[in-house]
């Protein structure tokens, strides 16, 4: 059975997704459009024309295989792969449930790709950290004087949040929290349940209002508990829970100058500060839990 897979695409892109609860936002339909495409004709096609055979059952490999042809920048090439995903994740939701039930449940999880280098987000230099330097930070954190302006409460709840899968001991997007939903997080988006404390967080490519409930570790809890009474806050108060001492929602920009000056003043990780990136911290490794 021939499908039309343009039909398909703008179908997925004008519907909900799920991932994200919500739709995608206009950068995610830039990108993405072009990149499933291109997946679907070219790299699952023959002759110029997308081959049913190819995209409707994709061998594990498939997508790693496509990728290193479809971009040279690593950024580039993780979200494309992730969009792909994401269309699967769409293609494989039965037609009882209101999807197109067009390929077998697991299909998005079958496809395999490596993230591009060793680099965080494809930007060259920006080495990731290994579980040992993820410890060091957090050490840094503990031992952080502040500056002379700033005291240290708000830097240590930044970077226990940014080690949020480090101190989980795992690594989904679950437990990954991007330098932009955390600068993005409200006061308001706290849930309790039990023992467990979780986050509405804005999820990335997708609507401005469209956020997932994302379980945050308790000694980032602690830390962020630590912070709220040296909050700034305005007349004009937006809620989010990080704000600069003039009562300012924080930046990412300003983020990564935070956790470079707690990098520094750590023997170990002194000499990497200078060039750290959030992004590198948050794509980083976490150790193996043990049992």
């Amino acid at each position: 059975m021939e499908h039309d897979v343009a039909a398909m695409v703008e179908e997925w892109l004008a519907g909900p997704n799920s991932e994200a609860n919500g739709y995608f936002g206009y950068q995610a339909l830039e990108h993405y459009r072009p990149a499933v495409l291109h997946w679907l004709t070219v790299g699952c096609g023959t002759g110029g024309r997308p081959d049913p055979d190819l995209y409707l059952q994709p061998t594990p490999m498939a997508l790693q295989s496509w990728a290193v042809g479809y971009a040279t920048a690593a950024r580039s090439r993780d979200a494309a792969c992730g969009a792909v995903r994401s269309f699967y994740r769409w293609a494989e939701v039965p037609a009882a449930a209101g999807g197109p039930g067009l390929v077998p449940a697991g299909t998005a999880k079958s496809l395999q790709f490596q993230r591009g280098g060793n680099f965080a987000a494809g930007l060259p230099g920006r080495d990731l950290l290994t579980p040992d330097q993820c410890r060091w930070l957090a050490q840094a954190a503990d031992r952080y004087p502040g500056t002379r302006r700033e005291g240290p409460q708000r830097a240590r709840a930044l970077v226990y949040l940014c080690l949020n899968h480090y101190l989980w001991a795992r690594h989904s997007e679950d437990d990954v929290l991007r330098p932009g939903q955390i600068t993005a997080m409200r006061l308001t988006g706290r849930h309790r349940e039990q023992h467990r404390t979780a986050w509405d967080v804005p999820q990335k490519n997708a609507a401005s209002d469209a956020t997932r409930l994302q379980p945050i570790h308790h000694d980032a809890v602690r830390a962020i508990d630590e912070y709220l009474p040296h909050r700034a806050t305005t007349r004009d108060d937006t809620s989010h829970l990080f704000t600069t001492i003039n009562g300012r929602p924080l930046e990412p920009q300003s983020l990564i100058r935070i956790l470079r000056s707690v990098a520094a003043t750590h023997p170990d990780l002194e000499e990497h500060a200078p060039k750290l990136s959030a992004d590198a911290v948050t794509h980083s490794p976490a150790a193996q839990a043990t049992v």
